[in-house]
């Protein structure tokens, strides 16, 4: 039976932000409520010391807690049948990272260990909570691992890095630009390969890149395997029968190029895990498949761009992606691009930056024509994007706007109206963020119930910096289903945050 909401979410709020306040951890952020942050202001203290032979060590220490809480939809319709779920929960983690940086004029080395702690997760849950027990089946768990463990080779902008690594597909050559530079981390990286530090394990990368990087431009190339993580707290495997890998041309902005930035790419996903992969096909046809593997290329392209205009800044953006291949025994033949725009007024009050647009991923209209025309999103920071993460780029269309301000040097806000659709009824509507071991596929698709309309989405961000080594933030989301929720959860409405903080050294 369920209890009275408001006086279960009146406790639950009342808990979390005790709990955090009383544990008083946390480290540096990876929120998008941080727009326009001079990133190059006030470096938290770090210990460092002299090593032999002109190099540097110095101690990085990282700890974030964070309190989450989740009303999912309800109880969950299959086939027609309600069954009973657990969509009312909160849980609590905390997840610790002590690292030894080494430096000298050609190289650079990094060995981080993490610990990661999850407490009161649902066992018969549904949407965020339940996925750690899905990959880990205990209320309570800990994993402790190598995060990290790379070499670097550096000479007059050539570098080799080797090792297991943190990888984001727009990480290198990072903006001058501060708008473009927001833009580039919370708009266009991360989309399709990314740490999904979002997950209190998140996720490395096995292997190594080569590349050159100038005032102007970038050239690059890598290939991984990505490890066991994000909901599964067992971080330290690899997982051997996926390879991913890649080249990208990048453009900086520069003094010679001006505020624009650009990027070409191209990604190869291999998985060949034997397992049985979600799509609309017919139970049979996915069983029959089953063992063979997925082999798909992407090429992509993107630019953003920043100009003074009137009062203020003007901003623009898109990225445009195609895929070919083979989904087991389909062809791949998939899309998914996305155009926005913005403008700040950074002479006013706040700083406000008003933004809109649209991101859209292709879905498979036909389950049986031979070919999978659902784009593959691989192996992402979903959250970025979809801050109530019940859905991702995977046969979705996101008509969104959004205003961000900073009212206050060490406050950040952040809020955002969405309308969700899937591209095509027939197809799934999908959910997860990529592999997390070698036995979940990582990402799953429920039935639209024939229908295109899935929610209506606010969710509103606040960061708060009080010192240069802690910060505070707050996340939450409302969703108001349609057609697409209502045929698989016996509520319409879903609700879904965290409360966190976050000290880093």
């Amino acid at each position: 039976m369920r209890h009275d909401y408001r006086l279960r979410r009146a406790v639950r709020l009342r808990y979390i932000p005790g709990a955090l306040f009383s544990l008083g951890l946390a480290a540096d952020i990876a929120l998008s409520a941080e727009y326009a942050a001079d990133t190059k202001a006030s470096e938290p203290w770090r210990a460092e010391m002299s090593g032999p032979d002109d190099t540097k060590l110095r101690l990085e220490v990282y700890d974030r807690i964070r309190g989450e809480f989740a009303d999912w939809f309800g109880d969950q319709i299959v086939n027609g049948r309600v069954v009973p779920k657990q969509s009312d929960y909160s849980f609590m983690a905390n997840k610790f990272q002590l690292g030894l940086r080494v430096t000298g004029k050609p190289f650079e080395a990094f060995a981080q260990f993490q610990d990661t702690v999850l407490a009161g997760l649902p066992d018969n849950g549904v949407g965020v909570g339940s996925l750690y027990f899905t990959n880990v089946p205990h209320t309570t768990q800990n994993g402790a691992f190598l995060r990290q463990g790379w070499a670097k080779l550096k000479h007059d902008g050539f570098y080799l890095t080797g090792g297991r690594q943190l990888y984001t597909d727009w990480a290198p050559g990072p903006a001058r630009n501060k708008n473009l530079k927001w833009i580039q981390d919370y708009r266009l990286s991360q989309r399709l390969i990314g740490p999904w530090d979002y997950t209190h394990t998140g996720r490395s990368f096995d292997g190594g890149t080569v590349g050159y990087l100038s005032d102007d431009f970038e050239v690059s190339t890598f290939a991984f395997m990505p490890t066991f993580g994000g909901f599964d707290t067992n971080g330290m495997n690899t997982i051997t029968n996926i390879n991913v890998a890649g080249a990208t041309l990048g453009l900086r902005d520069s003094e010679a190029i001006g505020n624009t930035i650009g990027r070409l790419s191209y990604y190869y996903y291999k998985d060949d895990r034997n397992l049985l992969v979600p799509d609309n096909r017919p139970d049979d046809a996915r069983n029959a498949a089953k063992g063979q593997a997925l082999e798909i290329h992407t090429i992509g392209a993107a630019a953003a761009h920043v100009l003074p205009a009137g009062p203020g800044l003007l901003d623009g953006m898109f990225y445009a992606f195609g895929q070919l291949g083979n989904w087991q025994n389909l062809n791949q033949r998939a899309w998914a691009y996305g155009v926005e725009l913005g403008y700040q007024f950074p002479d006013v009050w706040a700083s406000p930056w008003l933004r809109a647009g649209i991101n859209s991923g292709s879905g498979d209209s036909n389950p049986n024509d031979g070919e999978h025309q659902t784009f593959f999103q691989m192996l992402p920071t979903v959250f970025l994007y979809a801050q109530f993460p019940f859905y991702n780029m995977m046969n979705n269309q996101d008509v969104f706007v959004q205003a961000l301000a900073k009212p206050h040097p060490m406050v950040n806000l952040r809020v955002d109206f969405h309308w969700l659709k899937v591209n095509e009824s027939r197809d799934l509507l999908y959910s997860g963020s990529g592999a997390t071991s070698d036995k979940v596929f990582g990402y799953v698709g429920t039935p639209t119930g024939g229908f295109d309309d899935l929610a209506y989405l606010t969710h509103f961000t606040v960061n708060v910096k009080p010192l240069e080594y802690l910060s505070f933030n707050f996340v939450y989301g409302h969703a108001f289903g349609q057609d697409i929720i209502n045929a698989q959860y016996t509520g319409k409405q879903g609700d879904y945050g965290f409360m966190e903080a976050i000290v880093s050294f």
